[in-house]
């Protein structure tokens, strides 16, 4: 009986020994994983110490946050206070929009409380007595309220960064510099696009809680700013929310919707649609087919346009899949005749293996299918000509010989693009697409002649660009995306706008989102 009994214990104690390992291992592994998942998805552009210095960075605008100052911009405490838990799960699910900062929704819920837990370490943030702001009952928005709102935003100095008109303008937003000592612009509210939301409450919390590390204040005491009741303290916020909401640009075209948990969805038809009829729009073919809207971010800080909308729609049957992108772009810039000129131009970006690294580009395990359009391009195509002298200096008069002229100046400011050796002004351009593959920045690898599967057409109406990018649905190549249909493919764009001297990395990006082929 003893020896049973102490067989027992000591059976007990093994158990627990290997309990204990187990659940040490398993804590290693969790730990691990946070560790593995922060490397792949987040250290390129916030370092590994996490004091945003990846080696990314430089490519990011705004500059991506540094975690070990405890600073964060999107949060529902009180100014001074660290964010909650669920404060940073909602910035790694949804993003931030107009920024770089892409959303993770893909990830597993345990897989964001780990990245959670691996960014509070770099600060040793302590949230676990942090309570968030109380969002009191919206008021409904009224003419009176919003005409208070109007009032507010100027008394309390709004507009002096954020414009008179809700632009971004004001007198003060190109001497603003985040926490850091980076340039920071202030939003455009006319775009409609938030960084932590465009709902009501996050409005609320934005204007009451403020922003740390920018500087966006504070304006949870307007009552006592302003000279007001305490009591009206509640009716001020909501009027300051809903001023901002009505300076929104209201879209028109009810066909255009935001997307949905970041699926973009391309329409099936059974039409036997060929590629002209895609690429010219024949037969109204694109008015039945869903706009949805993508807000994208400049890599570089303008004094201009820093991020706007794409709408995007995208149509496919049994042979073909098409892309139509449109944008905003009050200049034409086709001509690379002279050094200084910079060409509009866009890109769609495929993840050929159905992952979402860092989206500019891929990286070196993770490979991208990008088609590239130019408007330079395009005008060759279209113009079929190659002389640059003649299409630069038209209406010159001069009894040197027209092709001369600018060499026998000797003045590099007349060259046109060709001689000066800028590789996209080169003669006999056919096609305003190319189709190229990358691993990451700077490693753009255009395709063979024989691969160059992939057709566009883009015309400018005087405001907008509409470009449109046509394939066929399969394809062979281990270098190119395949498309199957009832399946979901990541997807990125990019515009570049010449009139802002964009050229290369110098661009407007999106983050990645998901194309749907419905079936």
């Amino acid at each position: 009986m003893k020896n049973k009994s102490i067989h027992l214990i000591f059976t007990a104690s093994a158990l627990f020994i290997i309990f204990m390992i187990l659940q040490a291992f398993s804590i290693n592994g969790n730990e691990d994983s946070g560790e593995k998942l922060y490397q792949e998805y987040c250290a390129s552009c916030h370092g590994i110490s996490g004091n945003g210095n990846g080696e990314l960075a430089y490519l990011v605008y705004p500059k991506p946050r540094d975690f070990t100052n405890g600073k964060f911009k999107i949060k529902s405490p009180s100014p001074g206070f660290p964010p909650t838990d669920n404060d940073i799960i909602k910035t790694i699910k949804n993003g931030m929009p107009g920024t770089a900062m892409p959303s993770f929704s893909f990830l597993k819920d345990n897989e964001i409380i780990q990245l959670v837990d691996i960014v509070k370490e770099f600060s040793t943030m302590d949230n676990h007595d942090v309570k968030p702001i109380n969002i009191p009952k919206e008021l409904p928005s009224t003419d009176d309220l919003i005409a208070l709102g109007k009032s507010i935003y100027t008394e309390v100095g709004c507009n002096m960064c954020h414009g008179n008109t809700g632009k971004g303008d004001g007198p003060s937003s190109k001497k603003l510099t985040d926490s850091q000592g980076y340039p920071i612009i202030p939003k455009d509210f006319t775009r409609g696009v938030y960084l932590g939301g465009g709902e009501n409450r996050d409005l609320y919390l934005r204007f009451v809680g403020g922003m740390d590390g920018t500087p966006m204040p504070s304006y949870g005491n307007l009552a006592e700013v302003l000279g007001k009741p305490k009591e009206e303290e509640n009716k001020l916020a909501w009027a300051l929310v809903h001023y901002v909401k009505s300076l929104e640009v209201k879209k028109f075209d009810e066909s255009i919707k935001p997307l949905e948990n970041g699926k973009l969805i391309a329409a099936k038809t059974n039409r036997s649609i060929q590629p002209e009829e895609l690429l010219y729009g024949k037969g109204g073919l694109w008015k039945n087919v869903v706009s949805y809207s993508i807000p994208i971010s400049r890599l570089w800080q303008s004094d201009n346009v820093n991020y706007q909308m794409v709408n995007v729609q995208a149509v496919y049957n049994s042979k073909y899949i098409a892309i139509k992108l449109e944008w905003e772009d009050h200049s034409q810039d086709q001509g690379l005749y002279r050094v200084q000129d910079f060409q509009d131009g866009a890109a769609i970006q495929f993840s050929i293996d159905g992952t979402k690294g860092f989206h500019g580009m891929g990286s070196k395990d993770h490979p991208t299918d990008i088609w590239f359009w130019k408007a330079e391009w395009q005008m060759r195509a279209n113009e079929n000509t190659d002389s640059d002298i003649v299409l630069a200096y038209a209406d010159r008069v001069s009894d040197s010989d027209v092709d001369t002229y600018p060499t026998l100046m000797n003045d590099v400011s007349y060259l046109s693009g060709r001689d000066a050796g800028n590789i996209n002004s080169e003669a006999g351009k056919t096609s305003s697409v190319e189709n190229v593959t990358a691993v990451g920045p700077q490693t753009v690898t255009p395709l063979s002649n024989n691969e160059q599967k992939v057709m566009g057409n883009g015309t400018w109406n005087g405001k907008k660009w509409q470009v449109v990018f046509v394939r066929q649905l399969k394809s062979d190549s281990k270098r190119k995306v395949k498309f199957e249909k009832g399946g979901s493919i990541p997807i990125a764009l990019a515009i570049w706008n010449g009139s802002e001297k964009d050229r290369n990395g110098q661009k407007m990006v999106s983050t990645w989102y998901d194309l749907e082929l419905k079936d």
